[in-house]
């Protein structure tokens, strides 16, 4: 019962990048009751832009700024047939950019909280990486090849996983 109650809720994560005392948000996750993955990435300043990624439960994958998609693709249902893993985005962070987006995280708001301290993070544009993945238990996350794995956690609570995955390049 307590299963079916929580696949009926949204449920939310953030990734955010720890400085000191500080926590600022990078990106979140949402998930919703019907099975889409939307990853959001703050941006205050223009809230007509409203840009993510999103990978819906009909399989329809894109990113969208401005109400446009891009890169609009067919790709499996992330249901519970899902096999493999999908690769929702891949993004560049350097140690710099938090503090330009200027998004304090609420822990509260969030079921969960991917914190990255700001020494994971290269100041070179764009050596670290993060990769939000959905996934079957036993998939990998996609990332370049050759690339050393800093931090990575598994959001279990519903098929197919999301994978947040903390990436360095050479």
């Amino acid at each position: 019962m307590v299963g079916q109650a929580n696949q009926n809720q949204k449920r939310m994560y953030a990734v955010a990048v720890r400085d000191g005392k500080e926590l600022f948000l990078f990106l979140s996750i949402c998930r919703s009751p019907q099975g889409d993955v939307y990853v959001n990435f703050p941006c205050d300043q223009e809230p007509d832009m409203k840009p993510h990624s999103s990978y819906h439960a009909s399989g329809q994958h894109h990113h969208k700024s401005f109400g446009h998609k891009a890169m609009v693709r067919q790709r499996q249902k992330p249901d519970t047939n899902f096999r493999g893993t999908v690769n929702v985005v891949t993004i560049g962070i350097a140690s710099d950019e938090t503090h330009a987006i200027q998004m304090p995280c609420q822990k509260a708001a969030f079921k969960e909280v991917f914190e990255i301290p700001i020494s994971n993070l290269r100041s070179e544009k764009y050596r670290t990486m993060i990769s939000v993945d959905t996934m079957a238990a036993g998939g990998t996350p996609i990332i370049t090849p050759g690339a050393k794995v800093i931090l990575q956690d598994i959001y279990k609570d519903t098929v197919p996983w999301i994978q947040v995955t903390l990436f360095e390049t050479d």
